[in-house]
C-alpha cells in the first residue's frame, strides 16, 4: 500500500525544523509518541501555473501515509486496526508560490503501521549495493488470510504491506468514497 506518485499532487512537510531534528516523524513499526501536534503544510515545487492539488492520501515520509479527514473518515476504522493515526496540524497562509494553501486550517492523519509480520524472504530477495532489499520475495505463510495491513521489520521503515483481502477491501473503499493519493499495488523496485 503506498501513496501514489508524488508528481500527481502536492506532498506533506513539517513546519517546524525542531520536528525533523527530534525524529518525530521516524518510522521503524514500532509506536510513536507526540507531546504535541506537529504543524504541517502541503509543498508544491512545480514550475506549472496550475499547482498540483493536495491528494486525500499524500507522500510525508517514506513508510508512511498522510490522511486528510475525509480519507480517515473512510479508511480510519479499518486501517487503525495495525496501526496509529496520530493528528498533524495543517497550517494556512503560507507562502503561495512554496505551499498549496487550503481554503480551511484542518486536521490530517500521519499514519503508523505498527502490525509488524516478517514476511519478506531475506534469502531470496533482490537487494541493492548497500546491502538493503530493493525487491521483496514473500514468505506468504506468515501473512493471514483475513484483511491485514503489516510491515516486515526488514523493510519497515520504507514499506507498508497489505494482503490480498486488505487490497480488496481497501479498493472497495477508496473507489466508493473516490479518494486520490492512496493504491495497493505490487511493491516497486528500489534503486
Amino acid at each position: 500500500m503506498r501513496y501514489t506518485p508524488v508528481n500527481d499532487h502536492a506532498i506533506v512537510v513539517a513546519l517546524d525544523n525542531a520536528d525533523i531534528h527530534a525524529k518525530l516523524f521516524r518510522i521503524t513499526g514500532q509506536p510513536l509518541h507526540w507531546d504535541k501536534v506537529p504543524r504541517i503544510g502541503l509543498e508544491d515545487h512545480s514550475r506549472k501555473k496550475l499547482k498540483r492539488p493536495p491528494a486525500d492520501v499524500s507522500a510525508m515520509v517514506p513508510g508512511a501515509l498522510v490522511l486528510n479527514a475525509h480519507a480517515y473518515d473512510v479508511l480510519g476504522p479499518f486501517l487503525s486496526r495495525f496501526g496509529q493515526l496520530l493528528e498533524l496540524k495543517t497550517e494556512t497562509g503560507l507562502d503561495p508560490r512554496e505551499f498549496y494553501n487550503e481554503a480551511e486550517p484542518g486536521t490530517r492523519y500521519f499514519y503508523n503501521v505498527t502490525h509488524l509480520l516478517p514476511c519478506v524472504d531475506l534469502e531470496h530477495s533482490a537487494r541493492n549495493d548497500l546491502g538493503h532489499i530493493r525487491l521483496e520475495v514473500f514468505d506468504t505463510t506468515n501473512v493471514p488470510i483475513e484483511a491485514t495491513v503489516f510491515k516486515d521489520p526488514a523493510t519497515a521503515k520504507s514499506r507498508i504491506y497489505v494482503n490480498d483481502a486488505g487490497k480488496a477491501l481497501i479498493d472497495e473503499l477508496v473507489a466508493s468514497a473516490g479518494l486520490t493519493g492512496i493504491e495497493c499495488a505490487p511493491p516497486r523496485p528500489r534503486l
